[in-house]
């Protein structure tokens, strides 16, 4: 009865995993994978030959995961890079004078583009 529900548990984890992969038509080639594994061995009584077909599968479970685990952290190191570019975007925007170059008088807002004084377009600050 406890190798049954190994090889159940096995079985369940080895779909949770398949259902991680990112495109469709990987997520369904896994799933078939997955089911054709166990569908082929499903009458095999040996205890011997079930101990070494639930090694395997651990063991191919743990490497889903592994890639698994490689493409999410490539993800989040993708957004962490667009956010910080997009923080470095605004940085620059800080760049900008907060007085008129031509009349000196004050920029109503940081998102002015024009002195509401003179008319002048506003540039960046020289370094």
């Amino acid at each position: 009865m406890q190798r049954k529900r190994s090889v159940l548990q096995l079985y369940m984890q080895c779909l949770r995993s398949a259902r991680r992969c990112p495109q469709w038509e990987q997520r369904e080639m896994m799933k078939t994978y997955v089911k054709m594994k166990f569908y082929d061995e499903i009458n095999t009584q040996d205890p011997d030959r079930v101990q070494a077909l639930l090694a395997d599968g651990r063991e191919e479970l743990e490497r889903m995961n592994y890639y698994h685990s490689i493409y999410e952290t490539k993800q989040r190191v993708k957004k962490t890079t667009a956010v910080a570019a997009s923080v470095d975007t605004a940085k620059s925007d800080s760049k900008r004078p907060l007085d008129c170059s031509h009349c000196q008088a004050t920029y109503p807002s940081d998102q002015a583009n024009f002195c509401a004084n003179c008319g002048i377009k506003r540039g960046l600050k020289s370094s």
